[in-house]
């Protein structure tokens, strides 16, 4: 509470009247968010949940005087900031999906049925739960928003970690900030919870974060760094850390410790960043890192030029003036990878050289023997179309790195060429760089046998660690494989045809 409030029961200053206006909470699973979050809603509800004045002497709450049985009584002590109910609250239990609102949501009503506040809050059902004086529960998701825009009096905003641009929670008009606006204008609170967050997905959670304000509290209890939950004796170190003694139960707490962990294992097997997310609350990027630099740095084959003339494929990755723009070639016969031209904007005035582009595109036609060309077309569509008239529409082909699965089908191949040692390079630090800083972003898409699919990104969208050289060596490494699955390699007079994965 502010020490400075004052009270005027003509004029009651609300959210105001308390030190932080939004509250976070960072925790692993199974810790108890939902739960917690429940009984908070029950005092915005039904509580003191409003500053009425500071209290004087021989003063108290007592809920007889709100028609409860329960018996509860709580003396104030002189100068103890005092509560009031809210005269109609109105509460939005908040998530992506309707599944995510129901753990607070399941939570909530037994509490409700179940206990004294029976008494005062008769109604409760699947969809809503009336409060008295008109107020009411609800629950709101990214797709269903036909309540966004009231005026709340409190917000409860569950998995925070997952509320993006992308999805509808975040933006102008997202979810989280309509109702930011509503809690505005009735001096109400909010408070989010969330698992550790994917730094690449640019969360609600991660903004409040990064970005503090002295009024919103975050509680985030991190492990000690350097500690990994890949390492059985870290990975138990890391669980007591995040998990307090009062919750586990050795302690008469409801976490089995042997069962969490027991459950991180079995994610480790396939997916270790979510199991450092969601159970070491650990901030990793998606699947981690994309490709193992140290084994990248052992493929350099020094010395090596490939010959004038030869038959190259070559990937092609632009940006405009934000990120960099990369082209990348490949000799079919050996494997052996080079950039043809890697264009940092900061360099060049702050945005990419069209023309120097244009004419690296042009030497390297002229000087091998380019059998295909994968491009990603967006902020070069006439470029590539001029590219494609000077050299041939079945040379020069676009590849749309957003088309999730057919990007992953060419990054897990160029994986497994790093893995094989299939390929080679001319040790060029800045590929490197942008290799080492590829991150691995899991997709819903699955091949034909089952197995997950993946794409490579930034490790957030806003980071200065680039890594378009890395997306033009997988355009350049799809190119060859495809031209030489057509015959390039075994037909010098090739012409290529143009086959989708």
């Amino acid at each position: 509470m502010r020490p400075d409030a004052i009270w005027v029961p003509e004029r009651p200053i609300l959210g105001t009247a308390f030190v932080y206006r939004r509250t976070g909470m960072v925790g692993p699973q199974k810790l108890g968010k939902d739960p917690g979050e429940a009984i908070h809603i029950c005092i915005e509800a039904d509580g003191p949940a409003l500053f009425s004045g500071w209290a004087g002497t021989d003063e108290g709450w007592a809920c007889r005087d709100m028609g409860c049985p329960c018996g509860w009584e709580y003396p104030y002590d002189p100068g103890e900031p005092k509560g009031m109910r809210w005269p109609t609250p109105l509460i939005q239990i908040t998530a992506v999906s309707e599944d995510a609102t129901s753990n607070t949501y399941s939570a909530l009503r037994p509490m409700i049925e179940a206990g004294p506040l029976s008494y005062r809050i008769r109604k409760t059902s699947e969809e809503f739960i009336r409060l008295p004086g008109g107020g009411r529960i609800d629950a709101v998701t990214a797709s269903a928003k036909s309540r966004l825009g009231e005026r709340v009096t409190f917000v409860s905003q569950g998995q925070a970690e997952q509320y993006t641009k992308a999805n509808g929670m975040l933006g102008t008009m997202g979810v989280a900030e309509v109702q930011y606006r509503g809690l505005a204008g009735m001096g109400g609170r909010a408070s989010w919870q969330a698992n550790a967050w994917d730094p690449s997905e640019a969360s609600l959670a991660q903004r409040e974060f990064e970005h503090p304000t002295p009024d919103v509290y975050i509680q985030f209890d991190r492990p000690p760094s350097g500690l990994r939950m890949t390492v059985a004796d870290e990975r138990k170190r890391i669980l007591r850390a995040v998990y307090p003694p009062d919750v586990r139960r050795e302690n008469g707490g409801h976490v089995d410790l042997d069962a969490i962990e027991a459950e991180a294992v079995g994610i480790i097997a396939h997916d270790p960043a979510q199991a450092a997310r969601f159970f070491g609350n650990q901030i990793v990027t998606g699947g981690g890192r994309a490709f193992d630099l140290a084994e990248w740095e052992a493929l350099h084959r020094k010395g090596y030029v490939p010959a004038t003339g030869c038959a190259i494929a070559i990937g092609f990755d632009g940006s405009k003036t934000g990120d960099h723009t990369a082209l990348m070639a490949v000799e079919l016969a050996t494997g052996h990878m080079w950039p043809l031209g890697i264009w940092d904007p900061s360099e060049h005035g702050g945005e990419v050289p069209r023309d120097e582009v244009d004419a690296a595109v042009g030497n390297a036609f002229a000087t091998y023997r380019v059998v295909r060309m994968y491009a990603d077309p967006p902020y070069w569509k006439d470029e590539l179309a001029g590219w494609q008239g000077r050299h041939g529409d079945k040379v020069v082909l676009k590849f749309e790195t957003f088309v999730n699965r057919r990007m992953g089908f060419a990054v897990r191949a160029f994986a497994q060429a790093i893995a094989d040692k299939a390929l080679s390079h001319d040790g060029d630090a800045r590929l490197a760089r942008h290799i080492g800083n590829a991150s691995r972003k899991p997709l819903n898409e699955r091949d034909d046998k089952g197995a997950p699919l993946w794409v490579i990104q930034k490790e957030t969208p806003d980071s200065s660690r680039k890594v378009d050289a890395a997306v033009a060596s997988v355009l350049a490494w799809e190119a060859r494989m495809d031209a030489i699955s057509s015959g390039a390699l075994a037909d010098t007079s090739f012409t290529p045809l143009f086959a989708f994965r």
